[in-house]
């Protein structure tokens, strides 16, 4: 029989236009980190900007697992918890004793943490994939949380151990006593963390990991083990998860039990699928819009959570393949030049979409203000100050909406098919 080799494509076999491309992306990511501090100044958009940057870090390490080896975890935030732990011991311990050491190099006490957490706990939960790894993470997550809560003297307990960036030495005159210099030590761990992560996808563990994902058996046939690949990525994935927990932590000086909870995962897992699982930068994405709707939204409004859950399930049930996804699906017609065919479909969209946000927002708005004023709470009055047309006009606005979105959407995609066969065609 003859001997079945099988070789992943490896980087240097690139096109050099494709190598440009991606040496052109990559540089279009390195301005837009250097440029944003000084379009947006204050300290109040460093601060978003950073709180963007660590979390774009946990979901990229959380899609290492979810989007390249097919495993859902319900347990990431742990590593990041984790991470946040040993980079706030680090950074106490720097200030105490007074070590000649910047706390720039704490994301790697982060990384080392997380690495060894992922190579413990995840000795245990990679046995298994699907179902069975998701449950057994589940359960690794309420164990750690139950634990952080338990043992106050260690944790913190819910007041947490607080710390100070600013104790360690001034490498280069830095001492992150400001907020655009946490942002720049965030942005510089961002492009290097996300740098490497793309490396890991295009090595033959990443290759590997994309093969366990959609046919393990196939793998374990072809003589690799499916959970030593799971393994390998659980541990690089923790070690990436604690980078962000520690510059997070830094961030906030503060870290505490609440790292560990399950509304974390939660909250990254919601990121990422926003994003796009399927596509690198997705995560990326995700983590900007989440963390900004997650941060504008609640000082507008009540219902932030509401509106957050309900833009994750139109992006599922409409968009599977998130943000990312739906720029990726019209990329081809803008770069045909096919604008001046498609902007009445996408003008009646937009229609749609507008009609529709402001029948949805107007409708939760009302009955989250008369519910609040049932219960007694200090409302704006809105319900009743805009009375019983308003419902009939959000009502009617929203069907108009629903009904334009419809059939705009469905001549929008015929005509984005015709421009890609054409494209292909040509």
């Amino acid at each position: 029989m003859d001997e079945v080799i099988v070789r992943a494509p490896h980087a240097s076999h690139a096109s050099p236009a494709s190598w440009r491309c991606r040496v052109a992306v990559w540089g279009a990511f390195a301005a837009i980190l250097c440029a944003a501090p000084w379009c947006f100044p204050s300290d109040a958009a460093l601060t978003l900007m950073t709180q963007m940057g660590t979390a774009a870090i946990l979901a990229l390490s959380f899609n290492l697992l979810l989007g390249s080896t097919g495993l859902l975890s319900f347990c990431h935030a742990t590593y990041a918890g984790i991470g946040a732990y040993a980079g706030v011991w680090c950074m106490n311990r720097i200030g105490i004793q007074g070590l000649p050491v910047s706390m720039a190099l704490v994301p790697l006490a982060g990384a080392l943490a997380g690495g060894l957490a992922g190579a413990t706990l995840g000795y245990v939960t990679t046995r298994r994939a699907g179902m069975t790894f998701a449950m057994i993470t589940l359960g690794v997550a309420e164990l750690v949380w139950v634990m952080a809560a338990m043992l106050p003297e260690w944790f913190g307990g819910e007041r947490g151990i607080p710390t100070d960036r600013t104790l360690g030495a001034a490498w280069f005159g830095v001492t992150f006593a400001t907020q655009r210099e946490v942002y720049g030590l965030v942005a510089f761990w961002l492009f290097i963390s996300a740098g490497m992560m793309f490396g890991v996808t295009r090595t033959p563990l990443g290759f590997l990991a994309r093969a366990v994902r959609d046919n393990p058996v196939r793998v374990a046939f072809l003589g690799e083990s499916p959970a030593s690949v799971r393994y390998r990525m659980q541990i690089l994935a923790a070690a990436f998860a604690g980078v962000a927990g520690a510059l997070g932590a830094m961030n906030f000086e503060l870290v505490s039990a609440d790292t560990f909870s399950l509304e974390r995962s939660g909250v990254v897992l919601v990121f990422t699928v926003l994003g796009g699982v399927s596509y690198f930068a997705g995560p990326m994405l995700g983590a900007v819009v989440g963390v900004f709707a997650t941060v504008v939204l609640a000082t507008i409004t009540r219902a932030w959570q509401l509106y957050l859950g309900l833009g994750f399930l139109v992006v599922v049930v409409f968009a599977p393949g998130g943000i990312a996804g739906l720029l990726a699906a019209h990329w081809q017609a803008w770069r045909e030049g096919a604008l001046r065919k498609l902007w009445k479909p996408y003008a009646a969209v937009c229609v749609g979409v507008v009609l529709t946000l402001f029948a949805g927002v107007t409708i939760i708005e009302m009955i989250y203000d008369a519910r609040l004023a049932i219960d007694g709470v200090s409302t704006s009055g809105l319900s009743h100050r805009l009375g019983v047309r308003a419902w009939m006009l959000a009502v009617v606005a929203g069907l108009a909406g629903g009904a334009i979105l419809t059939f705009a959407g469905r001549r929008l995609r015929r005509k984005i098919g015709d421009v890609s066969v054409s494209a292909e065609v040509l």
